[in-house]
């Protein structure tokens, strides 16, 4: 769960693509170094991938280590991980955010902040990986051991000096891929309000990237639930497409800000990048085990039975009726929620658009009359 969220991070600073894991990789073989027990480890591990929560939602660094300390302590993990959040840019020195100095930060926090800082400088460089850029890396770590102690400055050296470390670390054709080298002893198992919580969590990340959408996605959420009750599904179906629809428009976070709030219609540039969504949410919740159904479900909302949605152009014919379910739930959803451009549309002009989606083809007629008395009861 958390593995596979914490790419959702990384494509919303889009800097680089794998700074979440990165760090992660960076800071356990560090920890490692140092001595840190299983346990230990594995809270880094999760600090690392999630230290960086906060960030789509605020780009001054203040705030975004206090609200990610804060989304953290809402989340079923151990506390001491909020607090690596929320002090992941403190320095052994004191001229960290918070001036904390010296002992009085958290250990695993002084580990990230190193792994993080290294990732920014070092995570984007593309050249080949050879004496010159060796001599950058040592350079670097020399001019700021002050800032995070000897003892974690002096285990990250020593990683320098083991010839796999680096040339992993460079090595473009598989650094996308660092962290699934690690073994970090992850056997938890989360339950159905465990998972809503991340889901929660991650929702109102998104829609707090967009004012003017400010409820989306939890709205879908409870329409796709209502609607699934209201067709005879079962319980768990109904829980499956309420974390669909709370975690449908993930991959927004890929897209520019400035897109999401225009006031008027979309250029054609501008509607080839929101088209981009979709596959970003399939591609991040992809990677979260158990979640193979709701996958679909989120990232096929703007699919169309005749095969001009996106990204797949999937025909009717293949997409479930719990797809389709999703499709009818993202279109009602949106055009009741005011917009830049537009107000909120009744309730009677929302279903005269849908109905005529579903006589182009681009919705499903019989299932947009059989869900209809759904949305209003």
């Amino acid at each position: 769960m958390i593995f596979g969220l914490s790419y959702a991070l990384d494509i919303a600073g889009k800097n680089n693509l794998s700074h979440s894991k990165s760090t992660a990789y960076l800071s356990v073989l560090t920890a490692r170094k140092i001595g840190f027990s299983k346990e230990e480890i594995l809270n880094l591990y999760y600090a690392a991938l999630l230290h960086d929560i906060a960030l789509s939602n605020t780009y001054e660094m203040i705030p975004h280590c206090i609200d990610g300390g804060k989304m953290i302590g809402n989340l079923p993990l151990p506390k001491s991980i909020a607090k690596d959040v929320l002090y992941h840019h403190e320095y052994y020195d004191g001229s960290g955010l918070f001036n904390l100095s010296g002992d009085d930060i958290p250990k695993s926090a002084l580990i990230i902040c190193l792994a993080s800082s290294f990732d920014d400088i070092f995570g984007s460089v593309s050249a080949k990986f050879d004496y010159a850029l060796y001599s950058k890396v040592c350079d670097w770590l020399g001019a700021n051991t002050h800032l995070f102690s000897k003892e974690i400055s002096g285990a990250f050296r020593s990683l320098t000096e083991q010839e796999y470390f680096l040339l992993d670390y460079f090595n473009n054709e598989t650094k996308y891929i660092l962290s699934d080298k690690l073994v970090v002893g992850d056997d938890v198992s989360y339950g159905y309000d465990d998972v809503v919580k991340y889901a929660h969590c991650f929702a109102g990340i998104i829609d707090c990237k967009s004012s003017f959408t400010s409820t989306h996605s939890h709205g879908i959420a409870s329409l796709a639930r209502k609607a699934a009750a209201y067709l005879g599904y079962d319980e768990e179906t109904q829980n499956k497409m309420y974390i669909s629809g709370l975690l449908h428009d993930i991959g927004k976070l890929y897209v520019p800000v400035e897109i999401l709030h225009k006031n008027g219609p979309l250029t054609r540039e501008e509607r080839f990048e929101i088209n981009k969504h979709t596959y970003y949410t399939r591609k991040v919740l992809a990677q979260v085990d158990g979640f193979e159904d709701i996958v679909n479900y989120a990232a096929n909302h703007h699919e169309k039975l005749d095969g001009t949605g996106y990204p797949y152009h999937i025909p009717g014919e293949d997409l479930s009726e719990l797809e389709k379910i999703m499709a009818v739930c993202d279109v009602y959803q949106a055009l009741t929620e005011a917009r830049p451009y537009r107000e909120s549309l009744s309730g009677e002009k929302v279903w005269a658009i849908i109905e005529k989606m579903a006589l182009e083809n681009h919705l499903d007629k019989d299932l947009t009359l059989k869900l209809k008395p759904s949305f209003y009861s």
